[in-house]
């Protein structure tokens, strides 16, 4: 059977002239995000059946149009964008995951994607571009995909209550340009809060960036198996004309 995450795009947020959020002891949001979405690639490429594209590889400014592009033009099947989370209050932590919508869960969920968003300062659109791509990404964001990327969102989910041992957060939405601009289920990972010295100092640790690699690697995995049992069970219900 063949699987739906034929090819998949991790991208690694930040990068180049925008660092990201900063920890209290000078960790870079960048720099641990392209650690978690390499360890995930090489994960990913030792099971052998995925096709495996990381939007950056090393430390370079990418803008979140290119972002999706990357994903847009490899056809993926699934879009996944590694973020650190960033609180006003030191004491914010835990791991949350989301998908697209225009309205977002709460304030906090709202804050997340301005913060996320704000790096298309750094792009240097004018008022009028910047209107004219928003139009287009809302466009391109399709309910199909919102509701497959919402499944996606809560196998991961599920998989990091059981791995982490931070708080689980959960599954939020908001409006994240990044995932705006995807033709394909799309989620963003916010692994811990680089802003609590706590969780910064496990983001900064090999073994707690690997369990946050095996929690989003084994969503993946379940995510794939319900969708494979999904189409057997629906070609057997329709004679095998699947």
């Amino acid at each position: 059977t063949l699987s739906p995450l034929r090819t998949i795009v991790i991208d690694a947020g930040h990068g180049g002239k925008d660092v990201g959020a900063v920890g209290p002891h000078g960790t870079y949001e960048k720099d641990v995000n392209l650690q978690v979405a390499r360890g995930l690639a090489d994960l990913l490429n030792a099971e052998g059946r995925f096709r495996v594209i990381l939007t950056r590889s090393d430390d370079r400014f990418l803008t979140l149009q290119e972002r999706s592009s990357i994903a847009n033009k490899a056809k993926a099947d699934l879009f996944i964008s590694v973020h650190c989370n960033a609180g006003l209050n030191a004491a914010s932590s835990g791991f949350e995951i989301y998908f697209l919508s225009e309205k977002a869960t709460d304030d906090e969920a709202a804050a997340v994607a301005r913060r996320e968003n704000a790096v298309i300062e750094l792009e240097g659109l004018g008022g009028k571009a910047r209107g004219k791509v928003e139009e287009l990404l809302w466009a391109l964001a399709r309910n199909e995909h919102i509701n497959e990327s919402s499944t996606v969102a809560a196998h991961i989910a599920r998989q990091a209550d059981k791995r982490l041992g931070s708080l689980n957060r959960g599954v939020k939405q908001a409006g994240f340009y990044v995932l705006r601009g995807t033709a394909m289920p799309a989620v963003l990972v916010e692994t811990a809060f680089i802003t609590n010295p706590k969780e910064e100092g496990l983001l900064r640790s090999a073994r707690h960036q690997q369990r946050i690699i095996d929690a989003v690697y084994a969503g993946l995995l379940d995510y794939e198996k319900r969708k494979i049992q999904a189409r057997l069970a629906h070609s057997a219900t329709s004679g095998g004309g699947g």
